[in-house]
């Protein structure tokens, strides 16, 4: 079987059973291409962008048992703003790799501020280029965001920060989907996040591109994989702003 895995850190808890599994195909790739594969059959479960679950249960099935959580701080998807740029900005250059974050950004604007904000998917890399030369504000999601080094004149806002500052809830950055009328048991998924737990101390001692002490506090205390209440409460918060916004 042919199974989507999102190739970024905050993921490895989740996907690590299905690549190491000889059951299972895996396919590496960003959430937003990932749903496009699954779109067109070539996949038979991935792990997407929350978002993209809502959008499209009328072709997939999806399950909250797991998913890539957040309470208050999320450490991979970071709002920078431009601090040389005057007043609230009106379009802001957003990682196109992620859709659940782009989307989450949107819904904080207008919560925040009452606008509604023009994105502008672009190339992780490129966005890291202009933020060196100081252009425009950016959205950076899971590794790119992890890795970014503090550029002088960016306010850096953390999106899972932001979030329950103003609802008081958590948030579901993905979920498993697959397309309907494929059965597949909840238990497997819980079986796997089992396994890649119990793999936890190798997951953050391959890491080589963060010291371990940020990548153990990420991956420990950061996030977590089985939604609690305050999660599912705020994506239901999350889906209905953006059905508002019409960004469904």
């Amino acid at each position: 079987m042919k199974i989507g895995i999102v190739k970024h850190l905050n993921a490895r808890p989740l996907t690590l059973y299905f690549e190491r599994s000889p059951d299972f195909t895996p396919v590496y790739d960003n959430p937003s291409v990932l749903i496009e594969l699954l779109k067109k059959g070539e996949l038979d479960c991935a792990l997407v962008s929350s978002i993209e679950c809502e959008r499209n249960k009328d072709k997939f099935d999806y399950t909250k048992i797991v998913g890539v959580c957040a309470r208050d701080v999320v450490r991979s998807v970071l709002f920078f703003k431009n601090e040389n740029d005057p007043g609230i900005p009106g379009s802001i250059f957003t990682d196109k790799g992620s859709r659940s974050s782009v989307c989450l950004l949107q819904c904080l604007f207008h919560l925040e501020y009452g606008k509604k904000l023009e994105v502008i998917p672009t190339d992780a890399k490129e966005i890291s280029e202009m933020m060196q030369k100081g252009i425009g504000s950016h959205l950076l999601f899971g590794d790119h965001a992890l890795l970014q080094t503090p550029i002088p004149g960016y306010q850096v806002i953390d999106l899972a920060e932001w979030w329950n500052r103003l609802t008081g809830l958590y948030f579901c950055f993905a979920f498993w989907a697959y397309p309907k009328g494929k059965q597949w048991d909840n238990q497997i998924f819980l079986t796997a996040l089992e396994y890649g737990l119990k793999e936890l101390s190798s997951i953050i001692s391959e890491e080589k591109r963060l010291p371990i002490a940020i990548t153990d506090r990420y991956l420990k205390q950061e996030l977590h994989f089985i939604p609690e209440q305050k999660n599912l409460d705020g994506f239901a918060l999350f889906i209905k702003t953006a059905k508002e916004l019409d960004l469904l």
